[in-house]
Parts: structure tokens; C-alpha cells; sequence
């Protein structure tokens, strides 16, 4: 690979992006069905917490934390 060709670094370079964005994707197809509340329902409530916590209110009452 000529290292000096504008157009074979760029390629490069988009080549490499569209591979990020497809892997991105892939993990997001991959986790799309796990949920923060154990029923499955998205958090009826937030709070940020202390030290880039979120405090997360599930529909059955209890309190999850993620950091």
C-alpha cells in the first residue's frame, strides 16, 4: 500500500469506518431484547447518582443502579 496516495489513505479510512459502524450494529442487533428491569419493561423512572451512577426505577418498585 502506497502510504503517500491521498486517495489509498482515505479509502482506508472508510473502509475502516463502515467496518466500525457494521460491528456497531452487529452489537446493538445483538443486545436489542436485554432490559435494565428484570420484568422486562423499560425504567419508569431516572436519576443520575453520585459518581456517573443512574439510578433506575422499575415498574415492580425496585431501584437499579449502573455505573
Amino acid at each position: 500500500m502506497n502510504w503517500k496516495s491521498k486517495k489509498h489513505v482515505l479509502l482506508l479510512i472508510g473502509v475502516a469506518c463502515l467496518l466500525m459502524a457494521g460491528a456497531g450494529m452487529a452489537a446493538a442487533w445483538h443486545n436489542r431484547h436485554q432490559t435494565i428491569c428484570a420484568d422486562r419493561k423499560p425504567p419508569k423512572a431516572q436519576q443520575p447518582g453520585l459518581l456517573g451512577q443512574t439510578l433506575y426505577l422499575c415498574h415492580d418498585g425496585h431501584v437499579v443502579t449502573t455505573g
